[in-house]
């Protein structure tokens, strides 16, 4: 007897695998383009509400692409030796005619390249497979306290979802055998577990963020500072239950402000970094002591300050670093040599200190690599 039909559950994958191939293809062109996403305006200045569109090569299914010239190729007729088989399109061509480069307008097609739209999610999962909280401290407790659900008891009666299956089955067991009969489950074996609402200590962390706001740092630089924070702020989220943000400014005197000011404030006079390093070791004094809190003070600036100030103001930024799981100077400047504070801060010398400078938009992805890399406990 013969077989007249065969089912083909492969075909009702078929689906799911061009789907998984559209997803791949759209995080290595992610991968390519994270440079740009992560400094998209659209997401940062929205506080990532937005979504952003990346070039996507070869996105369609696969097909056959006819060559227009109908030349002859291998397997196509008599061939005679040093015939040549094929070229490239727009090759030889004078007039430009194809997709390469020549002298006037081309008249073939180019490449295909779609566009797909991508989330902040997207973004996040891939920027931050690349990034690692450093070696932290061991914390005894959190300042904070967060919500939590604690099974206590069991009980006969209950919600259904909430069926303890292990006690559930014990009683059945227990009830049969002394009766004699099989195994079954009745209602009266049912057990559900119940719980009561507590508060726990949160594994919590503290972002100081500290910027130079003296007539000296303009809109790009503000903006590249906002940039870097917004995906530190992310990136710390997703590690920690609670995270505190603390906003500190200086020109010559340093104050604290709120988030909206600390990237559209701006003033003139000089600039003492110090004042905001003293600030900053008073604020995690005073409201996060280093055995409960994982604090994270970062300054941006560009690079100036006043020279009398130097050796102060990198004695104190090492006593942040002393205190903090990571701090770091992200020195936002247009040129590519280091300035009178970043040559004072490299001579503390201290793994825990990380130093980078972002010239433009392009830098900020390495900067985030920067601070967030694994490295070896000291």
């Amino acid at each position: 007897m013969g077989i007249l039909t065969r089912d083909d559950w492969s075909l009702d994958r078929r689906g799911q695998r061009a789907q998984e191939r559209h997803r791949q293809k759209v995080r290595e062109a992610l991968r390519k383009n994270l440079a740009d996403a992560i400094t998209d305006e659209g997401i940062i200045v929205s506080d990532g509400r937005r979504t952003i569109r990346i070039p996507v090569h070869s996105l369609d299914q696969p097909h056959f692409i006819y060559d227009y010239r109908k030349q002859r190729h291998v397997g196509q007729g008599e061939g005679k030796p040093g015939q040549p088989i094929g070229r490239l399109p727009g090759a030889g061509d004078a007039a430009g005619g194809g997709s390469g480069a020549g002298s006037g307008a081309g008249d073939k097609p180019g490449e295909r390249a779609l566009e797909a739209e991508v989330t902040l999610e997207d973004i996040e999962e891939v920027l931050f497979e690349d990034l690692c909280l450093p070696n932290l401290r061991t914390k005894q407790q959190s300042a904070e306290v967060v919500n939590d659900v604690e099974f206590t008891d069991i009980r006969n009666k209950g919600v259904r979802a909430n069926i303890d299956r292990r006690r559930t089955l014990l009683e059945a067991l227990r009830r049969s055998r002394l009766a004699g009969r099989r195994l079954a489950i009745r209602e009266d074996d049912l057990r559900f577990k119940t719980w009561e609402d507590s508060l726990r200590p949160a594994t919590g962390a503290v972002v100081i963020a500290m910027m130079d706001v003296s007539g000296s740092m303009g809109l790009q630089e503000k903006y590249l500072a906002r940039t870097f924070f917004f995906w530190m702020e992310r990136f710390l989220r997703s590690q920690y239950q609670s995270v505190a943000i603390r906003y500190l400014v200086h020109h010559v005197e340093a104050y604290e402000t709120t988030k909206e000011q600390f990237y559209s404030i701006r003033e003139s006079g000089g600039t003492l970094c110090s004042s905001v390093f003293r600030l900053a070791l008073d604020l995690i004094q005073r409201e996060y002591p280093t055995d409960a809190w994982n604090v994270y003070p970062v300054y941006v600036g560009d690079g100036d300050n006043l020279a009398h100030d130097n050796e102060l103001a990198a004695r104190l930024m090492g006593e942040l670093a002393d205190q903090s799981a990571l701090a770091g100077y992200v020195e936002v400047q247009r040129f590519y040599h280091p300035l009178t504070l970043m040559a004072a801060l490299r001579g503390l010398n201290q793994p825990n200190l990380r130093l980078c400078t972002v010239s433009d938009r392009g830098h900020i992805l390495n900067a985030l690599r920067t601070f967030f890399r694994e490295e070896e406990a000291v």
